[in-house]
């Protein structure tokens, strides 16, 4: 099924399905939700391709989420996405404000939980990122994902879902191969839980379900970002796709038991840097004032960074109202270190009056990633 052909009644449930009337979107903002939605009730966003950054909400029962997840997808032609595989429709576990794009800061809510299996880990290459103005090696490893030692297979994790008595769909994606096997897992909640304490609800989903044993080849930061995109069944060969599902319970979130917000575990070389610039705070020093025009430093505040990325060759998108300034979907200058080279809008840049741009990548590789990264690529370190 094409990606323009992906029927409007399936994405909007019939009446008869669920009834709206009890979700509040007021209720899921903070950790005070108040009264939560009707269990049973799905919310979430089903988006035309990669690049489609305002999608369809959802509002349905499991069987009716169901029947769409269970379609076979093909890109849509022209590869809208970019690439075919993101030309595909792709699911969000979040619901959105009526006119709002995706993105974390808009997210609402989140009705599933979406465990992406890209049995992957970076490795450095051995080489290191050029300094733009200098040309010589910066103290940035280039990395590039590789296979972990023990991938996780979809039938031990199907078979602890099982176990575990819930409702779920699985599915192999777009770049599963026999030897590196790739698959993603959708559990159904019984309750939306608010987006603010997603990372924290999915990191008790997991432990609770008795998935921790696979967490090698969970892919975390999309697990943890409501607003992640997960592309719907397809494949250059869809005779290989494997399923599996299950009937079972609505998986219930406590949202007064969840555990505390973990820092997030550090590569050597991040460590290194994050202690690096820790040390510089130390001693007075501030990286900005280095950079300068004429002799006056640069003023961040009025800096253009998606004009500078765009520039520097970077593809940008269209920039949207957001707050009270704007938001800019970026392809990511280090693309070549995600999954597969997956380049693509997985990047943003915020700029609000008043206030420095910021920038911010989704991948896990680039979580660190900040508006001080992106100069020093675009300019060097002085």
């Amino acid at each position: 099924m094409s990606a323009d052909l992906l029927p409007e009644h399936t994405v909007q449930a019939e009446h008869e399905a669920a009834n709206p009337r009890q979700c509040s979107d007021s209720n899921l903002h903070g950790e005070d939700a108040g009264p939560r939605s009707m269990p049973g009730l799905l919310r979430c966003s089903i988006f035309g391709h990669a690049l489609d950054n305002m999608g369809r909400p959802f509002e349905g029962d499991v069987s009716t989420l169901r029947a769409i997840l269970r379609k076979t997808y093909t890109p849509k032609p022209g590869n809208p996405g970019g690439t075919p595989k993101q030309s595909m429709p792709a699911l969000c576990a979040a619901f959105y404000p009526p006119g709002k794009g995706r993105g974390f800061d808009n997210a609402l809510g989140v009705s599933l939980l979406i465990q992406d299996y890209d049995n992957s880990r970076p490795e450095p290459t051995g080489e290191f990122w050029p300094n733009p103005k200098t040309g010589k090696p910066s103290n940035r490893p280039k990395t590039v994902k590789v296979l972990i030692d023990e991938p996780v297979t979809m039938a031990e994790v199907v078979a602890q879902l099982r176990r575990a008595g819930v409702a779920f769909m699985a599915w192999t994606t777009w770049s599963c191969t026999p030897d590196w096997p790739k698959f993603r897992v959708v559990v159904f909640l019984a309750e939306p839980v608010p987006a603010l304490l997603w990372e924290r609800a999915s990191e008790w989903a997991v432990s609770h379900l008795g998935l921790d044993p696979f967490r090698r080849g969970l892919d975390l930061p999309v697990l943890h970002n409501p607003a992640a995109l997960a592309f719907l069944a397809g494949s250059p060969t869809p005779e290989t796709i494997q399923r599996e599902e299950a009937d079972g319970a609505l998986l219930s979130i406590p949202l007064d038991a969840l555990p505390p917000k973990l820092a997030p575990s550090l590569e050597p070389w991040e460590a290194a840097v994050v202690a690096e610039r820790q040390a510089e705070k130390e001693r007075g020093e501030k990286w900005f004032q280095a950079y300068r025009v004429s002799g006056r430093p640069v003023d961040f505040q009025s800096l253009d960074l998606v004009a500078l990325l765009k520039a520097r060759g970077v593809k940008v998108g269209r920039s949207r109202t957001f707050k009270n300034g704007t938001k800019t979907r970026v392809w990511c200058p280090w693309a070549s270190e995600h999954s597969n080279d997956r380049d693509g809008d997985d990047a943003v840049v915020i700029h609000t009056p008043g206030t420095w741009p910021s920038f911010r990548c989704e991948h896990s590789g680039h979580r660190l990633m900040g508006l001080r990264d992106v100069i020093e690529w675009a300019w060097g370190t002085p």
